[in-house]
């Protein structure tokens, strides 16, 4: 089935439309118009070299939705091309060709504009007459269900003036009227009859307990109404969702003497009034629906979850009239032809619809006999046009084969195809390739290159960290070693020494992780720290670098016992990139300050100098990356524009927040550091020395480096351990002679053997080793301890390890061997 308006059902079987010889007068206009249409066509045609078809345009009448194709040209196997302008590469082979748009043109001027003319000629009377005469039956079918919807309130209204003149309610006895007002609603298939005085207070339902209803009415809009008219009135819909369909009200005044005392109401399903539509007998296909006074759909033929027209059917009823016709949309996405009928007494709107589909269907054989005609007058052109396009069908062939082997990286060879347009793509194709080829060539050539540079890079970082690593391994253990022998008078400056060692290693171990500093994601370790040694510290080891300047360091009182939550090193390196900038900026004689104070919740920090200042426009880009303030041609300042962006990027990861300000070019600047405040870390009593681990067992220490090896021996050796050191790989094989170390740390970076071939020797006939072994080396990426773990290693320790960390490794390992 298919739906019309909002709502509304289809006429299905339209008899045939006559055509009056008043209407040829009518339609000369549309004719006109298509004739300018065809000839805007081909001109477009010899522009384009194509012509895909026709369809209803606007002022003909002919609809979108009955389009009609006049093919020109190739058969369907030939698809269209966008042809290049004649600009032929070899004059003697354009002699010969002829453009392929000139060849389909010859054809489709031949005979195809006078029918088109006809045919749209014919197509806009019959479609504007068969819709006048589908809305004509839509309105007339939609009055009469008016009427038959009219009666049924009217039938009611009469039933309900019956009521109130009954001796109950005559009498005033209430509850005996409320009796009969429920043997009334069961016996009429009502939901309810309610009974309301003339301000609208309800004074009995007869579905509910007498006494017991609610004051609140229906709809008292519709109360309102009957009140102030004195008249029968019909209420709007009133969703009820607890029941199977929504309800409305009939309403009547009771008068005494000609005073309105009651307001006697019948509340009805709206299913009482989609039996009234069913019972009218609509023409199969057409759907008929009722709107009430607020246009909320009381009653539909055909069920519809929504209880609204839709857009189109709503602009319909919003026109103010009585009755009309139009186009609308249902919500199955349906159009239609639909009228409307307005109940007066009501406000009721009773709609009824077809589809315009089915409406038209008697056009359909019609259609066909014109596009017998048509085809008929087109069977020479399309044979013309299929004997030409043999001719075009090879080139294009070639091409496509000459295009998949563009894609494949195939040669490409294509001969001469003796169509302009055709070989000036096959010219494009074949330059195509070659400049693929030539693109590809240069492609791998810097793949080749960028890989090389990256190896060359890998090895360059590597053995970086190898080189910077095997140094801080003795001292590491050096001072350790200082720790353990239990010196006091040398605490302070192991301290620093450890202190030292530290930040370095960690810088190291950024300097190798170039991908994570570049790309933003270097981590800090967050612990409790006191700024104001920090601060000290940083000034102090700034001052042997001041070139004439004078430093100056003022903390507010009681900033000594405040922390920040931060990483120590990164904290330093902020404080001291901003120094450095300042003295850098300073003239000799000018004072360089920092000062120290606690605002709110924060830790502020200003770093003054006397130096050259910034104006407005440097202010903006200060801490951009590589970006630097004009400076004079020596550059005698120099610097990549890196400091600033790193300062800002350290504080942002603090949580912080770093300003930069300046009076102007010569008035110096002021950099300030804001960091929140954390909590202070717990008390931690210092021991004179640090506690020895006692172990039992053979070890064997390979290093190249004979200090790293020997401090690796003597801090073994004074926690109990037997140990054999050996400087190179031979030296190592010939200690296993007479030596069984239950574990064996190796340096991998060894002279002539790396340390894997010494492992996987050592496993072998005649060492036969089955103890443990440990890679102790300055390479620390992730390929170098998978590169371990494949030789056969228990453990990766990265130069420079902690001796603790390392004892406590080794003694793991040794009681594991149940050394």
């Amino acid at each position: 089935m298919v739906l019309a308006g909002d709502d509304m059902p289809l006429l299905r079987d339209m008899e045939p439309l006559p055509m009056p010889e008043q209407a040829a007068s009518r339609l000369m206009r549309p004719a006109v118009m298509m004739s300018l249409v065809m000839m805007n066509l081909l001109l477009a045609a010899g522009r384009n070299g194509r012509l895909k078809g026709i369809r209803g345009a606007a002022g003909t009448g002919v609809s979108d939705k009955m389009p009609f194709w006049v093919p020109i040209g190739p058969t369907p196997a030939a698809q269209p091309l966008r042809l290049a302008p004649m600009t032929p590469a070899d004059p003697q082979s354009s002699a010969r060709a002829k453009p392929l748009r000139m060849r389909l043109l010859l054809l489709a001027a031949s005979g195809l504009l006078p029918l088109l003319i006809v045919l749209a000629w014919g197509l806009s009377y019959l479609l504007d007459d068969r819709e006048a005469i589908a809305k004509r039956s839509m309105v007339e079918l939609s009055r009469a269900l008016a009427t038959a919807v009219d009666a049924e309130h009217k039938s009611i209204a009469a039933l309900l003036e019956q009521m109130s003149t009954s001796d109950e309610l005559e009498q005033a006895d209430l509850r005996a009227f409320h009796m009969a007002a429920q043997r009334a609603a069961q016996q009429l298939g009502w939901r309810r009859v309610v009974l309301t005085d003339a301000e609208g207070r309800v004074l009995l339902r007869s579905g509910d307990e007498w006494g017991k209803s609610s004051p609140v009415p229906l709809e008292p809009g519709s109360i309102a109404q009957v009140v102030a008219t004195r008249a029968a009135y019909v209420s709007r819909v009133v969703e009820t969702p607890s029941q199977s369909a929504d309800a409305f009200a009939v309403r009547v005044p009771v008068l005494r003497s000609g005073k309105l005392v009651y307001v006697l109401s019948a509340v009805l399903p709206t299913d009482r009034i989609v039996s009234v539509l069913t019972r009218q007998n609509i023409p199969a296909g057409s759907v008929a629906s009722v709107f009430d006074q607020a246009n909320h759909r009381v009653a539909r033929s055909v069920k519809v979850a929504s209880p609204f027209p839709t857009p189109s059917l709503q602009a319909l009823l919003d026109s103010g009239a009585q009755q009309g016709a139009g186009r609308t949309n249902t919500r199955e996405g349906i159009e239609n032809y639909t009228g409307f009928t307005r109940l007066k007494d009501s406000g009721w709107a009773v709609v009824a619809g077809t589809s315009v589909a089915d409406a038209n269907q008697g056009l359909y054989a019609l259609l066909r006999a014109l596009g017998l005609g048509l085809a008929a007058s087109l069977s020479l052109a399309v044979l013309l046009a299929w004997l030409l396009s043999r001719n075009v069908l090879g080139p294009i062939e070639a091409l496509k084969k000459g295009a998949a082997a563009l894609g494949r990286g195939d040669p490409v060879s294509l001969p001469a195809l003796n169509i302009v347009e055709l070989d000036d793509v096959a010219v494009a194709l074949t330059d195509a390739a070659a400049d693929r080829d030539r693109a590809a060539a240069r492609a791998t050539d810097a793949l080749r290159v960028a890989e090389e540079a990256n190896r060359s890079k890998d090895q360059f970082l590597a053995m970086l960290g190898h080189e910077l690593r095997n140094p801080l391994a003795p001292i590491s253990t050096a001072v350790q070693l200082m720790a353990m022998r239990g010196d006091g008078s040398t605490e302070h400056e192991r301290r620093i020494i450890e202190r030292q060692l530290s930040h370095v290693t960690r810088l190291v171990d950024d300097l190798l992780d170039v991908s994570r500093i570049t790309s933003g994601r270097l981590s800090i370790q967050r612990e409790p720290v006191r700024l104001a040694p920090v601060l000290a510290q940083v000034v102090e080891n700034i001052r042997p670098s001041l070139n004439g300047q004078v430093l100056s360091l003022e903390l507010a009182p009681g900033l000594e016992d405040l922390c920040v939550a931060g990483d120590e090193v990164r904290l330093s390196q902020v404080f001291n990139n901003l120094l450095v900038n300042a003295v850098k900026f300073t003239r000799a004689g000018d004072p360089i300050t920092v000062n120290a104070a606690v605002e709110g919740n924060e830790i502020r920090v200003d770093v003054h100098d006397g130096g050259t200042g910034m104006v407005a426009a440097d202010l903006e880009h200060i801490f951009e990356l590589f970006y630097q303030a004009p400076q004079s041609t020596d550059r005698a300042r120099g610097g990549l524009g890196l400091g600033l962006p790193i300062v800002r990027s350290l504080v942002d990861m603090h949580g912080g927040k770093v300003d930069a300000d300046s009076d102007g070019a010569g008035q110096g600047s002021c950099f300030t550091v804001r960091l929140p405040l954390g909590e202070a870390p717990p008390a931690v009593a210092q021991s004179a020395a640090v506690p020895v681990a006692r172990g039992a067992g053979n070890v064997l220490v390979v290093d190249d480096n004979a200090d790293a090896a020997d401090t690796c021996a003597a801090l073994l050796q004074m926690t109990g351990y037997e140990v054999r050191v050996a400087y190179t790989p031979e030296a190592a094989l010939q200690a296993l002679r007479d030596f069984t170390p239950g574990v064996a740390i190796l340096d991998i970076g060894l002279p002539g053997m790396s340390g894997h071939a010494l492992a996987r020797l050592m496993r072998e006939a005649p060492y036969l080793y089955t103890g443990r072994l440990v890679a102790l080396t300055g390479y620390g990426r992730a390929a170098d301890l998978a590169e371990s773990q494949g030789a056969g290693f228990d453990a990766h320790l990265t130069k420079p390890v902690a001796p603790a960390q390392l004892l406590e490794l080794v003694g793991r390992l040794a009681q594991a061997r149940g050394l």
